[in-house]
């Protein structure tokens, strides 16, 4: 029988995928005992309740949610915490694993510019390369790659014209809209492959 009672299983699961539904399922009820079993035996000392709920977070996004990057909005639905306070240990938790959330966040963004290469192609293709826009959004990680993949293909142009810079649009606290040109979205997307050679 779990130890967490449902209402708790439904809300670690809120907007969680498939797969991180299964590992809550499989493995939420060993990583409580786990830690709090350090607490209890001392393992761990923490200097402030804030230290040891970003800890537990932080565990939590290590064992369970190993497929997603910290987000205010989850962390506030989830764990009934103040948006204030969600919004900084998203930002925690993003630095303190910054290696495996940008690799989850290049991700995103070539599938997300991946989506819109036919059209970009054919776009290019009939001289509208400059003034066909597309409006999309990413997770802000994704879009900080974004940023830098720009700046690396602008660097590149040397004595080229560079592409359009993508346009940030009103955006909310997780997730950053803009809009990019057909041809900015093609040569971002063919750094970003070269790149991954």
């Amino acid at each position: 029988m779990p130890l967490a009672p449902p209402e708790m299983q439904r809300a670690l699961a809120i907007e969680a995928s498939p797969e991180t539904v299964r590992r809550i399922e499989a493995d939420f009820d060993k990583l409580c005992v786990e830690l709090v079993s350090d607490w209890l035996l001392g393992e761990r000392r923490f200097e402030s309740v804030s230290q040891q709920t970003e800890h537990w977070l932080a565990r939590l996004y290590d064992v369970l949610y190993v497929d997603e990057q910290p987000e205010a909005s989850r962390l506030y639905e989830r764990f009934r915490l103040p948006l204030p306070r969600a919004q900084y240990l998203a930002r925690l938790l993003m630095a303190r694993r910054a290696g495996q959330w940008r690799k989850a966040a290049r991700t995103e963004l070539i599938a997300t510019l991946g989506r819109l290469k036919a059209s970009a192609g054919d776009a290019v293709e009939a001289g509208e390369g400059q003034v066909q826009r597309y409006d999309t959004s990413l997770s802000r990680g994704a879009y900080d790659e974004l940023v830098v993949a720009y700046e690396a293909v602008g660097r590149a142009a040397n004595d080229r014209e560079r592409p359009a810079p993508p346009r940030k649009l009103p955006s909310s606290p997780t997730v950053a809209w803009f809009s990019i040109t057909a041809e900015t979205t093609l040569a971002i997307l063919n750094h970003l492959e070269a790149d991954a050679l």
